[in-house]
C-alpha cells in the first residue's frame, strides 16, 4: 500500500471519528427533517423580540415568529420543534435571545430553556441566562397599514401612549421591543401580532397574527384563503394565506349576520364560503366579507347545522334534526322529506354524480340522484355505530364510524372494515382522507396513516410533532396535510421521499 493511500484512509478515519464524537440527534428524531412538521396557532400575543444576522426573532405565547431581513418574508415558525429525543414545545415563550457568537437561538419557556444548533437544526435545553426584553415608549407613529386586503376591512389607527385602536375602538397595547439598526422597530401589538415600524417615517405595517381561536374543526379553500373555524366561544372564522403571512379574522361580535364563532364546517362554492354553526348557516361573501345566516325560519330543520358538502350551485346541510337542500346563492331552502333523513342528527355529508352520502346516528345513508330513492347500508366487517366522517374517492367512499374505518366500493357497495380496536388502539375517529393507497384517520391519539398496500398502520402523535393529539380535520395540500386539532393547525410534509415510515 501506497503512503499516499495510507494518509487518505487515516484522514477518512479521523473526519469519520470527529463525526461520531459530535452530538447528534436519536434516531427517533432523525426520521424526521427540519420542515417536515410545522404548526401555527395564536400568535397574538408578543412578549419579547431579538434581531440576528439573518432574522428578526418574534417570541409569543403560541411560539416563535421568524422575518427574514433580506428576503423581506415571514418564515415558517417554530412551535413544535425538533429536539434530541423528542419533539419540544416552545409554546408559552417568555424570551428570545439571538447569540451572535455561535448563531444560535435561545428561547425560555415555561417548559424550560432550550438552543437551536444551526449546524444539526435540532433543539436541546439550555442553561443560557436571558436578557430582560426591551419595553417599547412610542408616542409619534403617524400612519399604520396592514400589509395586504384584508376580508373583514380592519384597520387601525396610532392613539398615543402606546396605544392602538382598530376600527371598532378596541384598544392595544404596544409592548416589547427591538431596533434592527436598518430603519425599523419591531413591536408587540398585544391581541393582534406585530407591528413592523419605519422609524423615520413614523409609518407602520401591522401584522395580525396567528388563528382567532385555535379549536380548528373544519378547513376549506377560496379565493386565495385558507378558512379555518372551530368550535371557540371567544374566537372566529380565520382567513390566512400561508406565503404571503396574510392573516385575518371574522368575529361575531363584530360582523353583521355572522350569528356564532361556534363552527362545525366549512365548504366554499364559488365566491362564497359556507359555515355550518350552531346559530344556522352563515354564507360569507370572500370578496367582501359581508355575511348572511339562514336559519329554521327559512326552512333549516333546526338551527344547530353539524355539516355543509357543495355541488355546484346547490349546498347539502346536515342539522340536528334532519338533511336539508340549499339552492345557492340565495335559497330556497328544501327540507329532504325521506323519513330517514330526518328526525335525527347528522355529522358530514359527501357528494358524488350518482349519490348523496350522509352520515349520522343511524349509520350511512345513500340517496341516488336520479331515482331519488336511498336507504343505509348494513354493517360489515366488525365496524358500527355512528358515522362522524366521509371522504369519497373516484370509486370508493371512506367512512369514519364510532367503532372504526370502513371502506365501500361505490359500484359494488361492497364494504372492507378495520375497527378501532384492532389497528388504531381504540381509538375515537374524528376524520378521513384518502389519496390513492394511502388513507388517513384522524383520531383522539394522533393521526393514523394506513398504507394499503402493505396492509400497514403507522401512528403520529405529539412526540412526532404533532400541535394537538386530537386531530378533527385533515385537509389535502398537494405533499402536505393541513391538520386541524384542538390547538391550532399543524403542516406535514406527508410525501417526503426519503423517509419511510
Amino acid at each position: 500500500m501506497s503512503i499516499r493511500n495510507c494518509r487518505y484512509q487515516v484522514s477518512i478515519i479521523v473526519i469519520f471519528s470527529i463525526f461520531v464524537l459530535l452530538p447528534q440527534p436519536s434516531s427517533a428524531q432523525l426520521k424526521f427533517d427540519e420542515g417536515v412538521w410545522v404548526s401555527y396557532t395564536d400568535f397574538r400575543h408578543v412578549v419579547d423580540v431579538d434581531v440576528g444576522k439573518n432574522y428578526i426573532y418574534v417570541a409569543t405565547s403560541g411560539g416563535v415568529l421568524r422575518y427574514h431581513r433580506y428576503k423581506k418574508r415571514w418564515e415558517d415558525p417554530w412551535v413544535v420543534v425538533r429536539g434530541y429525543d423528542n419533539a419540544i414545545d416552545l409554546r408559552t415563550a417568555a424570551n428570545v435571545d439571538y447569540l451572535s457568537d455561535t448563531d444560535e437561538v435561545a428561547v425560555l419557556t415555561t417548559r424550560g430553556a432550550f438552543v437551536y444548533n444551526p449546524v444539526f437544526k435540532y433543539w436541546k435545553p439550555t442553561t443560557h441566562s436571558f436578557a430582560t426584553p426591551q419595553q417599547i415608549d412610542l408616542t409619534d407613529a403617524v400612519f399604520l397599514k396592514t400589509p395586504d386586503f384584508t376580508i373583514s376591512h380592519r384597520t387601525y389607527f396610532p392613539q398615543g401612549n402606546n396605544m392602538v385602536m382598530d376600527n371598532k375602538l378596541r384598544k392595544y397595547p404596544l409592548t416589547v421591543y427591538a431596533d434592527d439598526e436598518w430603519g425599523n422597530w419591531w413591536i408587540g401589538l398585544d391581541g393582534v401580532g406585530v407591528l413592523q415600524l419605519d422609524i423615520h417615517s413614523k409609518r407602520g405595517t401591522v401584522w395580525e397574527m396567528g388563528f382567532f381561536g385555535t379549536n380548528v374543526q373544519a378547513i376549506a379553500r377560496g379565493k386565495g384563503w385558507t378558512i379555518s373555524a372551530g368550535q371557540n366561544r371567544n374566537g372566529g372564522i380565520t382567513f390566512w394565506k400561508r406565503r404571503a403571512n396574510i392573516w385575518d379574522h371574522l368575529e361575531p361580535a363584530y360582523t353583521t349576520s355572522l350569528e356564532s364563532a361556534w363552527i362545525n364546517d366549512i365548504a366554499v362554492a364559488g365566491k362564497y364560503a359556507l359555515a355550518a354553526t350552531d346559530n344556522g348557516l352563515t354564507k360569507i361573501n370572500l370578496k367582501n366579507g359581508n355575511c348572511d345566516t339562514w336559519n329554521v325560519h327559512d326552512g333549516l330543520w333546526s338551527n344547530r347545522t353539524v355539516c355543509v358538502a357543495v355541488d355546484k350551485d346547490t349546498a347539502w346541510v346536515g342539522t340536528e334534526d334532519g338533511v336539508c337542500k340549499v339552492f345557492l346563492p340565495k335559497g330556497p331552502i328544501v327540507r329532504m322529506q325521506q323519513p330517514a333523513l330526518g328526525h335525527q342528527i347528522f355529522y358530514d355529508i359527501a357528494v358524488d354524480k350518482q349519490a348523496i352520502w350522509c352520515g349520522g346516528n343511524m349509520g350511512l345513508y345513500r340517496l341516488d340522484r336520479e331515482t331519488g330513492k336511498g336507504g343505509y347500508l348494513g354493517l360489515s366487517g366488525g365496524v358500527g355505530g355512528p358515522v362522524y366522517s366521509i371522504h369519497s374517492t373516484n370509486s370508493e367512499i371512506w367512512v369514519g364510524r364510532m367503532s372504526g374505518v370502513e371502506v365501500i366500493n361505490k359500484r359494488s357497495l361492497k364494504q372492507t372494515g378495520y375497527p378501532s380496536y384492532a389497528h388504531m388502539h381504540g381509538a375515537e375517529i374524528y376524520a378521513v382522507y384518502a389519496k390513492g393507497n394511502l388513507a388517513w384517520v384522524g383520531t383522539n391519539s394522533g393521526l393514523w396513516k394506513f398504507d394499503r398496500s402493505r396492509n400497514y398502520w403507522h401512528q403520529y402523535t405529539y412526540l412526532d410533532g404533532l400541535l394537538d393529539n386530537r386531530v378533527y380535520e385533515i385537509y389535502p395540500d398537494g405533499d402536505y396535510l393541513l391538520i386541524g386539532t384542538a390547538s391550532g393547525v399543524t403542516r406535514f410534509f406527508w410525501n417526503d421521499p426519503d423517509r419511510v415510515d
